[in-house]
């Protein structure tokens, strides 16, 4: 069975994907043009991905102890996006991923949500390190790993069909939890 938790941070609650997420998935990030154009294939994804793409969350927490995770707004358990850490099929190592709704950009959501992360990785899941990719021209994505802390490494194409990628990286420890609330919590 998989454990039932969430993590809460200041304004935001990362939580499992669950089957009633796929609308939200769907119109918010997958099937969005603007938000999937830095995101692996680039392109809109039919409903069919999409809801394999939760199955696949799903899995990855019964297999790991961790995912991705659907992120809604605290107060009103509004769907906003996902962020998470997932483990590359081909390597050991696990990335910090995230994806927002195009109206929920530019509000600091995704550096909120990715150091939650970051901190569930290093104190709950004991990861040494976690790494964090983005195409070069997805600036706003290379300045959330930057806001929490990563380290830039350079280009890489080791990852995701060889495409050229921007690497940055975190160790467990030089990663500062800082004072900002978290909490992780039964659901």
């Amino acid at each position: 069975m998989t454990p039932t938790f969430s993590i809460e941070t200041a304004r935001l609650r990362l939580r499992l994907p669950r089957p009633a997420d796929l609308d939200d998935y769907q119109t918010q990030v997958y099937g969005d043009p603007l938000v999937m154009r830095y995101l692996p294939g680039g392109v809109p994804r039919p409903i069919e991905r999409t809801q394999a793409v939760i199955d696949l969350f799903a899995q990855h927490q019964v297999e790991h102890g961790f995912s991705v995770w659907t992120v809604e707004l605290k107060d009103s358990r509004q769907f906003i996006g996902h962020c998470g850490l997932f483990c590359f099929t081909d390597a050991a190592e696990v990335e910090v991923a995230y994806a927002f709704g195009q109206a929920y950009w530019g509000q600091g959501y995704a550096p909120e949500a990715a150091h939650a992360s970051l901190r569930f990785g290093f104190e709950t899941a004991n990861l040494p390190y976690i790494l964090a990719l983005a195409v070069p021209a997805n600036v706003a994505s290379q300045r959330v790993m930057q806001k929490i802390g990563m380290r830039h490494i350079g280009l890489t194409n080791q990852y995701y069909n060889n495409a050229e990628l921007v690497l940055y990286r975190q160790e467990r420890d030089t990663f500062q939890p800082g004072d900002a609330p978290y909490s992780v919590s039964s659901a």
